[in-house]
């Protein structure tokens, strides 16, 4: 049995889009998934955010690009909101992101690096959560698994939703 899909992430905003779609309709061919995409050529946003949220209301589960997105740490805060919903809906979530490092290894990295001699404030400020998760807590233990790119997430897809058919 094909199970629906919807494919969550800022892919939709990058201009190789089409492409990207291809490759997701053909890793979900060798998985018996069936791909629900977002609609790349809308421009009303009500009719965008309807469109997204039916089609989550309708899939089986989510695959979502949680890769940060305009700015070095933090996903799409859309991703982030329609991960909440598949959650809230009771879909399984599997996310995939290619730096599966703690978050605070990553902060360390940024002009956000924490001052030495307070470990867990970034320089703004603010306090670095150390949970030993790859991503803010709240998608991570959202998501059944996190992946390192999208055809892993495909097959964790496939092998999570297995025991449903």
């Amino acid at each position: 049995m094909s199970l629906l899909v919807y494919f969550a992430g800022p892919d939709v905003f990058r201009p190789d889009y089409p492409s990207v779609v291809s490759r997701v309709r053909a890793l979900c061919a060798e998985s018996d998934l069936i791909p629900l995409l977002p609609e790349a050529s809308a421009s009303d946003p009500r009719k965008i955010f309807a469109d997204n949220v039916e089609l989550i209301r309708a899939a089986d589960g989510v695959i979502a690009n949680l890769n940060p997105f305009r700015g070095p740490l933090e996903p799409d805060s859309g991703t982030v909101f329609e991960v909440g919903l598949a959650y809230g809906l009771g879909k399984w979530i599997v996310a995939y992101l290619s730096d599966g490092r703690d978050v605070i290894d990553k902060i360390r990295e940024t002009p956000l690096a924490p001052d030495p001699q307070t470990p867990f404030l970034a320089a703004d400020g603010s306090i670095v959560e150390d949970m030993g998760l790859p991503l803010n807590l709240m998608p991570a233990m959202a998501s059944a698994r996190v992946c390192r790119d999208l055809a892993e997430a495909v097959r964790a897809a496939r092998a999570l939703a297995a025991p449903a058919r």
